[in-house]
């Protein structure tokens, strides 16, 4: 049986004690938010970086927040606490919504008194909607908090943080009536939220009405009037996507699949797959397989390592609550950085660099770090002066993550896989993420970011927003230099050497087995598809060519000669541009060469020397990577002689 966990009042205890700890918290105001919405601009799934005050108004609208869906007529005050996971959507033209976003720590004293009022209530936490007596004032006053918000000046910030605490105070002088009209779960809503989690399980659409305690007859009707489908259609057609998602993205067995997302069998699946998508589950992953391929070798760009970063945000602008993200914490950020930037242009004795991406950095890359006196040090590159902790304990690394896992220091997110740290990396510990995922990132609250390369200036300042942000400009370093500055910005200098010099004494032993083999002086050729990469790239390009000490045939040498980083041939020209051995990256659903007859006849391939690695593994070029592939290579080359 459903049973509502969210009380519909408050007693005058509880109330009490919310009072008394929003008195004693250090509160701070992170976001301001306002958007216009449409049905079809509808809010899924967004889980709330901070904790939030919602406030709705101009028509109807269904607000979902974790498992309890909450209808509001016209207007609708609402709170979540950090992580809960929300969703709005639009019942009317338009939407109208506000979003604050705060962040609340115990205070420095009196911390025993203060945590007897949390075991009472916990205000910061608390998950509650209802339609406020006063709508005009509070509209108002959010219309007023979010233009100063958007104008950052000291007096503007001062002015959000005052406005807030009346915001709060509203809120409770209302809860304190005692009698407001709280909002009832949505039955029909969160039956929809239990099949979306719960549809891999061999549930029934009557199970289904047996947990919400209501009739099979009534939810049918109270769902298809909603919804404009019926629950098992529903139910049908999650199931389905699920199974879409699956196909495109793994390698799951049809089997697998079908036991995974609820249906009875692989005869089952496969039957409901053709008759509502039209194409058999096969068809499906050979098709998807295809476009992810074509997707991937179409965004190959300058920067290899920081594809997220080169992608233009343009498109996603105006795009009302699917573009939500602003820029997080940026006027406490702000105002921390005003502070910072005038205590500095008072005690230094020359001005800081604060150029921006056409700043050039500092030649000796054991100078680009300096210590100040406040626990932080500056750091100088290619956007500017950064000013880092001198010990970050919360690293988020994007480009090169492994660079931190080879020097012994676990981040706590980045965009390479766990899987590939050979277990070093666990889930509850590192969130694999986009460098975009701004949200995501936030949450894992770091205190250090560190880019591979520099992106787009407004990517940079959102990620600025979130925390301190390094571009190491990795394409201009050689890997010695880009292990040893990183080592030197999180405080691991003499970790980073000593790895670094294991790794170049394991290259050194890997290059003399290939001279005993009669292997040095080979030529190689490494490519992806139709593009052959040069030594600055992954794919195990870098290795073959600065650490194994192989060469690129010498049409190729002449092409990387000008600058460029990678470089695509028609297949009807390959011959020209391969060496005596070819190593090839592939992933599932790669094209099929076997009876292509022009790649049959590149002697290369007719001598069987042709090493394939798996895409994902040799992606990056990071350290911690850079070691696994020198081995591996080195094994190939030799199991091939």
């Amino acid at each position: 049986m459903y049973i509502d966990k969210n009380k519909s009042y408050f007693t005058q205890r509880e109330i009490a004690a919310a009072l008394q700890i929003w008195n004693r918290a250090a509160v701070s105001l992170l976001d301001i938010r306002h958007n216009l919405i449409s049905p079809e601009e509808a809010l899924h799934g967004y889980r709330l970086p901070a904790s939030a005050f919602l406030y709705t108004s101009g028509g109807k609208a269904e607000v979902l927040l974790n498992d309890t869906a909450y209808n509001a007529e016209r207007f609708g005050l609402f709170h979540g606490g950090k992580g809960t996971e929300l969703s709005i959507q639009p019942r009317c033209d338009w939407l109208e919504y506000y979003m604050v976003l705060y962040k609340a720590v115990e205070p420095s004293t009196h911390k025993k008194a203060y945590a007897n009022l949390l075991e009472v209530t916990n205000p910061f936490r608390q998950q509650y909607g209802f339609m406020p007596d006063n709508p005009v004032f509070l509209s108002e006053l959010l219309r007023k908090m979010h233009e100063k918000w958007i104008g950052p000046t000291p007096l503007n910030l001062f002015y959000g943080k005052t406005a807030f605490y009346q915001l709060v105070y509203e809120i409770y002088e209302e809860l304190d009536k005692g009698h407001i009209p709280v909002f009832q779960p949505d039955i029909v809503a969160m039956v929809q939220r239990f099949m979306d989690d719960s549809y891999a399980q061999n549930i029934s659409i009557q199970e289904v009405a047996n947990v919400f305690s209501v009739s099979y007859s009534h939810l049918h009707r109270i769902f298809s009037r909603k919804v404009g489908k019926s629950p098992q259609e529903y139910l049908m057609e999650t199931r389905l996507n699920a199974c879409k998602s699956h196909l495109a993205k793994g390698k799951l067995s049809m089997r697998e699949i079908a036991k995974g997302t609820g249906f009875s069998d692989e005869y089952h699946f496969n039957r409901m797959f053709v008759r509502h998508v039209g194409i058999t589950p096969g068809e499906y992953r050979k098709k998807m397989t295809m476009d992810m391929r074509d997707s991937a070798i179409g965004n190959l760009v300058p920067f290899p390592y920081n594809e997220e970063s080169q992608v233009s945000l343009g498109e996603l602008k105006g795009k009302g609550a699917t573009y939500m993200l602003k820029e997080i914490r940026s006027k406490a950020v702000a105002a921390a950085a005003l502070s910072l930037m005038l205590l500095m242009s008072a005690c230094s004795t020359a001005p800081a660099n604060t150029g921006g991406v056409d700043s050039a950095p500092t030649s000796a890359v054991a100078s680009q770090i300096s210590e100040t006196e406040q626990g932080t040090r500056i750091v100088h590159t290619v956007m500017g002066d950064v000013a880092v902790p001198v010990k970050p304990e919360s690293i988020a690394s994007f480009g090169m993550p492994g660079d931190l896992v080879a020097i012994g220091v676990i981040p706590v997110c980045g965009d390479s896989e766990a899987r590939l740290f050979d277990g070093l990396l666990s889930s509850d510990q590192y969130v694999y993420t986009a460098m975009k995922d701004y949200e995501a990132i936030m949450e894992c609250e770091p205190d250090l970011i560190i880019l591979a390369n520099a992106p787009e200036k407004e990517i940079y300042d959102k990620l600025s927003a979130i925390a301190p942000t390094v571009v190491v400009n990795s394409n201009s370093l050689s890997t010695r230099e880009r292990i040893e500055f990183t080592g030197d910005l999180v405080g691991q200098t003499v970790a980073a050497k000593d790895a670094m010099n294991q790794f170049e004494k394991k290259a050194e032993a890997c290059r003399k087995k290939l001279e005993d083999a009669g292997i040095r002086g080979k030529t190689v050729t490494v490519m992806e598809g139709n593009y052959l990469f040069g030594d600055k790239y992954g794919r195990g390009a870098d290795i073959v060519y600065n650490y194994l000490g192989l060469s690129a045939p010498e049409k190729l040498q002449a092409v990387f000669s000008s600058g460029k980083l990678a470089f695509e041939v028609s297949m009807e020209v390959m011959e020209q541009y391969c060496g005596d051995y070819i190593i090839r990256s592939v992933w599932d659903g790669s094209e099929n060469l076997d009876e292509n007859a022009v790649w049959n006849s590149i002697p290369a391939v007719k001598q069987g020397y042709v090493i394939e690695v798996d895409f994902t593994d040799y992606f990056a070029r990071d350290l911690y990577t850079s070691t696994k592939q020198l081995e591996d290579l080195t094994q190939a080359f030799l199991a091939l002689k």
